[in-house]
């Protein structure tokens, strides 16, 4: 009799098997699964290679001591008030950051070809030398017009006398410069710079 009772167990089960495949529930699902198998399959296949690269990163004792300073260092830091604020405020400036790493950026791409290209690197130096040549020759020849009056004053030996100093105010040179020297103090009391 038992052994009339195991041979109804299996089949009860089978049949009832049988009615839930029936069910048309239970075949819509069952083709949604045997749809979704591949991508079933795809998810345990880099769900596999993350373990392994787990695994492989916690075997690396290099790697784990390099990580375990750096999180012995960030838990070094002080979070007090002042950190905090600290990091509300550049939280609050990421925007503008991202908007200034942006252009930064745009400016970087702009710029890098005409640097790497050597045809429009010697034209911008061509064009900076047409720019800054008359300057620096300017410079160069007030330098030596300084340098000149210096060899000249250190070689004269005479003392100047009142006369000589009322001589020298008639220069025209000296009388533009003190014109402009009277202006400038002028201006600067008229501005309030110099009490």
């Amino acid at each position: 009799m038992d052994s009339e009772i195991k041979q109804q167990a299996p089949t009860q089960t089978t049949d009832q098997w049988v009615e839930e495949l029936a069910k048309p529930e239970v075949q819509d699902a069952l083709t949604t699964l045997i749809q979704k198998l591949p991508e079933i399959k795809e998810a345990i296949n880099k769900a596999e290679q993350g373990i392994a690269a787990v695994s492989a990163f916690a075997s690396d004792t290099d790697s784990l001591n390099y990580l375990s300073e750096r999180v012995e260092r960030f838990s070094q830091l002080a979070f007090n008030k002042e950190n905090m604020e600290a990091l509300a405020v550049l939280i609050e400036s990421l925007p503008r950051l991202a908007k200034l790493v942006s252009v930064l950026d745009r400016v970087y791409s702009t710029v890098e070809p005409l640097i790497s290209d050597k045809d429009s690197l010697a034209y911008l130096v061509d064009t900076a030398k047409v720019i800054t040549t008359p300057v620096t020759d300017r410079v160069g020849e007030g330098v030596s017009i300084v340098k000149e009056a210096k060899e000249r004053a250190a070689r004269k030996t005479e003392t100047i006398s009142i006369f000589g100093l009322l001589k020298l105010l008639k220069d025209p040179a000296v009388q533009n410069g003190l014109k402009f020297t009277q202006s400038l103090l002028e201006i600067l009391s008229e501005k309030k710079i110099v009490k």
